[in-house]
């Protein structure tokens, strides 16, 4: 009876070259993480003068500004997090949280400021700040990985 499990033993050509290919894609890996984190960070930035933006500043050119600081940085969070070929573990689960607590947040601080809070700096600094949290905090358990 065979053993499934024996293989041919790599030559010394064959395992340079099995190392190398395995170097180059952590390599790959490493950047496109850097990237996203990147993406991530410019998001949260985003976001904190989008809202700054849309709670402080007269209409309408809060909104034109406010939202084109997000959805500027949400597009290119989706094109370099949807164009990365390698993904670090636990990524998907990492990015839905950001995501989903900042848009949770965003919302909240809409809905709230504009109704109760408008163009109170007492209300959308804070907003705004938290609003940047969940981004950050990708970047940085994202950097701890």
């Amino acid at each position: 009876m065979s053993d499934q499990h024996s293989a041919a033993p790599m030559s010394g050509a064959e395992a340079r070259d099995a190392l190398a290919a395995a170097d180059r894609s952590a390599e790959s890996m490493h950047r496109q993480t850097i990237a996203i984190r990147v993406a991530m960070g410019g998001f949260a930035l985003a976001s904190l003068a989008g809202v700054l933006i849309l709670g402080l500043v007269p209409m309408p050119g809060s909104m034109i500004g406010g939202l084109t600081f997000i959805l500027g940085a949400a597009i290119a969070l989706a094109v370099v997090g949807g164009t990365a070929k390698a993904r670090p573990a636990g990524f998907l689960h990492r990015y839905l949280i950001a995501i989903g607590v900042w848009a949770a947040i965003y919302v909240a601080a809409l809905v709230i400021g504009m109704s109760v809070f408008p163009a109170e700096p007492a209300f959308w600094i804070p907003a705004a700040i938290a609003s940047a949290l969940p981004g950050l905090w990708f970047v940085v358990v994202g950097a701890r990985r």
